[in-house]
């Protein structure tokens, strides 16, 4: 214990003038009487409370001594010294990446930098401020320059896993615009950060805390993918066995809860092995997985696209030229045939056709020019709706003479004129479809900036629609192509549990979590992958280190008052005050 104010102590000098004043008191003389009749009642009494009778006198004085006594200490600032953190300013920056899922005696990493954390709060001066960052693809400040123990405790222990990758580069520059030169220190709480990853902050005080161990159990599927493969699909897959022992896991791969393929596997320590898959059946995914009981269960599952690259495009001789060079300009192979129903069966491409009448049974995704047919003269200006077809194309200033009425039932105009629809999409028989209501001769789109544009977005339109969205990373925000853009989407995972939901003026983020996804509205079902990112599927850690550690010896603070002693001292003063009145009220009585 140690003492704030110990000149206090300079009151031993009053409290000494009491005592002598206690010894200079009034005393009694003795006084004859003609008889003690009168006392006999008082004595009786005495001799039921003698203890009290025979102290009675001497408690007032020490009593008041000891009340005295207390408020002298209390004055002095009594406190129990501890060593505070150093620094007028404290940066916590917390790794939320996804290794810090790892586990870590009976938590994760994050919990335990957390708690080491929340211990440093109890070290912290009324005078210090802390700031909170998260750090992960895109840090964050939590909270800044707060000086409330409380509201820092409790942002700290809102901190969850994000999932991602961390951005150190972001992080620390974000940090370093933050930090105030020879009065800030920085802790970092991480797993696996190296001197070389925070240079934009090697001038300040920085303590890193990673959470180092040493033999890691983790076993990972690096990479899967899948191809055509003749009339079915091959896929292959990389596992590394990261761990110091012999491991033999079932390996699996499935579809829509469905097992396509399993076997066990036997790795040594610290193995690399590939698995070669073959006579898968076709599916829009496939999702490997490891059971495996280890210390990072994140990596042990991925999931493969089976993505049918459409790279030709069939058409016939009489097809306008501008359209034949502008697909062949973006990378499709155009083939020209003289008969239409030669390649109107063909899969695995995209069909170019005109005319004025649509053939049947068309068994690929097609875009249509209507030619042919009554046509109407544009009377009104053209407009377009928000379309992912649109994308950075203007339609406004194109001059059109005139289009065919056509209108068509399930399909969607995007480009109109009134009541003239010019440009629809949908799908016939199942198959996507883009559908032109004016000829090319008629109109002087061709020598604008945005018709190559239109034509390659009409190629990724149509190559890309199926029921699977596609593959993201944890919280990845993209855009992504839906038919339906103006209802409420929901996302479900794998055990049908609602996650999130979300309209398409909020924009799409991708769930934290790795695994397969139901993206669905009131009519129609979609799927979507999560996964890791490849520099998340290892959980070495790093040893702990500090830099630039004499940097604020001379801001070090290294005694924390406790104010709640001085509380207790004139409590007790209280106390011993009510005892003196009741020991004072009955000397009165006598």
């Amino acid at each position: 214990m140690h003492l704030a104010n110990p000149y206090y102590f300079l009151l031993l000098f009053l409290i000494g003038l009491f005592i002598l004043l206690y010894f200079f008191r009034k005393k009694y003389t003795k006084q004859i009487i003609p008889s003690n009749l009168l006392w006999e009642e008082v004595l009786k009494e005495m001799k039921a409370s003698s203890w009290l009778h025979k102290w009675q006198n001497n408690v007032l004085f020490w009593l008041q001594l000891i009340c005295l006594l207390l408020l002298m200490l209390a004055l002095v600032g009594p406190y129990f010294a501890k060593e505070a953190i150093k620094g007028e300013q404290i940066i916590f920056m917390f790794d939320t990446s996804a290794s810090m899922a790892a586990k870590e005696n009976a938590s994760n990493r994050l919990e335990e930098s957390k708690a080491a954390a929340l211990e440093m709060m109890e070290r912290i001066q009324q005078n210090q401020s802390v700031t909170v960052l998260e750090v992960n693809d895109h840090p964050k400040i939590l909270l800044h320059d707060e000086s409330d123990r409380y509201k820092v405790s409790a942002a700290i222990k809102d901190i969850e896993l994000s999932y991602t990758h961390e951005d150190w580069q972001s992080a620390t520059e974000l940090t370093a615009s933050l930090a105030k030169e020879g009065k800030t220190a920085i802790h970092i709480f991480s797993d696996g950060v190296e001197k070389e990853r925070i240079q934009s902050i090697n001038s300040f005080y920085v303590e890193v805390h990673n959470q180092e161990q040493e033999k890691p159990d983790n076993i990972s599927i690096l990479s899967f993918g899948v191809s055509k493969n003749g009339d079915g699909v091959a896929g292959i897959a990389m596992v590394e066995n990261q761990s110091d022992s012999l491991k033999t896991i079932p390996f699996q791969v499935e579809s829509e809860k469905t097992v396509l393929y399993q076997q066990e596997i036997e790795l040594q320590p610290k193995e690399r092995k590939i698995i070669a898959i073959n006579d898968l059946p076709e599916k829009s995914y496939y999702n490997a997985k490891l059971t495996a009981t280890d210390d990072y269960v994140i990596d042990n599952r991925q999931t493969a696209v089976f993505n049918r690259q459409i790279t030709t495009m069939y058409t016939d001789k009489e097809m306008n030229p501008f359209l034949v060079k502008g697909f062949e300009a973006i990378g499709l192979r155009v083939i020209q045939m003289e008969d239409k129903t030669e390649f109107l069966t063909k899969q695995d491409s995209i069909f170019l056709l005109s005319g004025s009448t649509l053939p049947e049974n068309i068994g690929a995704p097609f875009v249509f020019f209507f030619t042919d047919g009554k046509k109407e003269e544009l009377q009104t200006e053209i407009e377009q709706s928000e379309d992912e077809l649109l994308l950075h194309v203007d339609m406004k200033d194109v001059f059109i003479a005139s289009a065919i009425k056509q209108t068509m039932e399930s399909m969607k105009p995007i480009v109109k004129s009134g009541e003239l629809p010019l440009i629809q999409i949908g799908e016939v028989n199942n198959q996507p479809a883009i559908f032109i209501q004016f000829d090319l001769k008629d109109s002087d789109w061709p020598l604008h900036p945005s018709f190559p544009i239109l034509l390659y977005n009409m190629y990724q339109w149509l190559s890309s629609q199926s029921n699977y969205v596609g593959d993201f990373q944890p919280l990845e925000s993209r855009t992504i192509s839906l038919t339906n853009q103006e209802s409420d989407w929901d996302i479900y995972n794998e055990n049908d549990q609602l996650v999130d939901s979300f309209s398409m003026e909020d924009g799409f983020q991708a769930p934290k979590l790795p695994g397969v996804y139901q993206l669905t509205n009131d009519s129609e079902l979609l799927y979507f992958s999560v996964n890791l990112d490849d520099r998340e599927k290892t959980i070495e850690s790093q040893k702990s280190f500090i830099l630039n550690e004499t940097q604020l010896k001379e801001n070090q603070v290294t005694k924390t008052e406790s104010d709640w002693l001085w509380y207790v001292l004139c409590l007790l003063v209280l106390i011993i005050l009510c005892l003196e009145w009741e020991v004072y009220r009955r000397a009165n009585r006598v």
